[in-house]
């Protein structure tokens, strides 16, 4: 911090040594204290002098102060040797002022030239402070700006940033409501299926039951029994449309899949292939394949509603034996 305001000191014309005596002096807390302190003390003599007036005070009056040459810089109208930039023109009284102008332009020509050491002026002195204080108001204002526009930019950020956080926010929202929406159609579907799969195993109970009957009241009237049409029919043909003409030679199976998040897939299979296949086919299944690698010997599958585990036997028998046409909601686990 001190160094930049020693620059800007010695940017706006003061020598080297008098900034960093005003910065010293302050404290360098800002250059405003330090161009108050030079303004105040514009005639105190240079801080070499000071020190050879200390050193005097301390050991007594100096021999032959009266004969000691004077400074010719301190002299009104004498000559003084500066440097003047023959890239630019301009002139510098001292060589740290030449230096900073060259590190700044880029100039490295300087001629040594002589001037008239003429000191300031009371109005000469207060126009360069105006001057100069006029100087570092442009500066400050031209500072202010930039850290107004940064501020600006930052809070466009800002709002940007938090603008696309509750877009993601909404979008996250939206998907899992479409999903707990999904999830409630499946488990509403499946469990339309269980209770009708319920209501046929109810009815067919009811008509075996009702042949049954048929049959001991038969016997005990001796009347010889009717025979039973589709006593043995397979149970798919059971589970035909209302009108019966139709028999179904594939079956569709909507498979819960054994995943954290409940996947549930549809595969669709011929009527004579057996579970063991349906369990080779899951196994084979894309979205299976992301979440397990396990062999199809190691899937069994269930119904909800009436619960029910199918065997390693029945894995080997056919959809159509087993009465899963034409569809049927299946949960998938492992043996």
């Amino acid at each position: 911090m001190a160094s930049e305001l020693l620059t800007t000191l010695t940017e706006l014309g003061f020598e080297p040594s008098r900034a960093e005596r005003a910065l010293k002096a302050t404290g360098g807390r800002s250059v405003d204290e330090a161009l108050d302190w030079l303004e105040k003390n514009e005639d105190l003599p240079a801080e070499e002098d000071d020190k050879k007036q200390e050193e005097g005070n301390n050991n007594g009056p100096v021999p032959h102060a009266k004969a000691s040459t004077p400074n010719h810089n301190e002299k009104k109208g004498e000559m003084a040797k500066g440097l003047k930039c023959a890239d630019c023109g301009k002139f510098f009284k001292n060589n740290p002022l030449a230096s900073y102008h060259s590190e700044k332009s880029g100039h490295i020509n300087f001629d040594e030239v002589e001037y008239e050491d003429k000191p300031l002026t009371e109005e000469e002195k207060q126009a360069r402070l105006d001057r100069l204080r006029e100087q570092l108001k442009e500066r400050q204002l031209a500072k202010k700006k930039v850290e107004e526009n940064e501020r600006k930019v930052n809070e466009v950020i800002r709002r940007k940033g938090g603008k696309d956080m509750s877009a993601i926010k909404e979008e996250m929202k939206k998907k899992e409501m479409e999903k707990e929406i999904a999830q409630r159609k499946k488990d509403k579907l499946e469990d339309e299926m269980a209770k009708a799969r319920a209501r046929a195993a109810i009815a067919e109970d009811k008509e075996a039951r009702a042949r049954k009957a048929a049959f001991e009241r038969s016997k005990r009237l001796g009347i010889p029994p009717q025979p039973e049409k589709a006593a043995k029919a397979p149970a798919a043909q059971k589970r035909m449309s209302p009108t019966g003409a139709k028999e179904y030679t594939e079956g569709r199976f909507q498979l819960r899949l054994p995943t954290a998040e409940g996947t549930v897939v549809v595969v669709t299979l011929e009527a004579h292939k057996t579970l063991a296949d349906l369990a080779m086919a899951v196994a084979a299944h894309p979205d299976f394949l992301t979440h397990e690698s396990r062999p199809s010997s190691c899937l069994r599958f269930s119904t909800t509603y009436p619960r029910k585990l199918f065997s390693h036997d029945e894995m080997r028998k056919s959809i159509k034996e087993l009465g899963l046409l034409p569809s049927v909601a299946l949960a998938v686990s492992y043996v």
